[in-house]
């Protein structure tokens, strides 16, 4: 029976135009995008912030500190549909924010304050815990914080990787293709599981 349902915050909750810069690249200068990828992992697992992870990147990509940083902001516009889906969940499952991502400050610059705590029982920062996805501890580590077993576990992610990271260690997942589909893929296996 499924007792709770975490969400990825980049690509899901926000936009994600890291990974959209990351795709371009990989077609025009593969070596780059695996740099990139290579400070962006040591930002997620807590080595550097991310201010320090886009001081490294912008020199490479031939752009400013500054002109990075507000590629980014702009890019990350928040999903309202999914946040009120998400409190549409919580009277009656469990509901966890996992996200790779230097720290929590960094999440809690996406949502208004008082939204984390009201949306999510637990938050938890691949960089706080210096675990990233898709390394099977952050998935049980995301669980045990719930109070709940993997196998009780949905993981919405927009990463099929990610997805598989989770299922490894029983969680069923449901990759993120469109905030429809994301609902509607949630709700179908939460219904089935109460007709169980």
């Amino acid at each position: 029976m499924i007792k709770a349902i975490i969400f990825d915050c980049f690509g899901v909750f926000v936009g994600n135009p890291y990974k959209e810069r990351v795709a371009i690249l990989e077609t025009q200068d593969p070596e780059l995008a695996d740099q990139i990828r290579a400070i962006n992992r040591a930002a997620d697992r807590g080595f550097l912030t991310s201010d320090e992870a886009r001081e490294h990147m912008a020199p490479l990509l031939n752009i400013t500190y500054e002109e990075l940083t507000e590629e980014f902001n702009r890019g990350e516009i928040l999903n309202e549909r999914l946040v009120a889906f998400a409190k549409t969940l919580r009277p009656k499952y469990k509901v966890a924010l996992l996200s790779n991502v230097s720290g929590r400050d960094r999440l809690e610059m996406r949502f208004q304050p008082e939204d984390l705590n009201e949306l999510f029982d637990v938050v938890v920062a691949s960089g706080d815990v210096g675990i990233i996805k898709p390394e099977p501890d952050i998935y049980t580590l995301t669980a045990e914080r719930l109070g709940v077993l993997p196998e009780e576990c949905v993981m919405l992610d927009d990463i099929r990787e990610f997805c598989d990271g989770a299922e490894s260690v029983g969680m069923q997942s449901v990759q993120f293709i469109s905030t429809d589909q994301g609902i509607n893929d949630i709700t179908l296996l939460i219904d089935r599981g109460e007709q169980r």
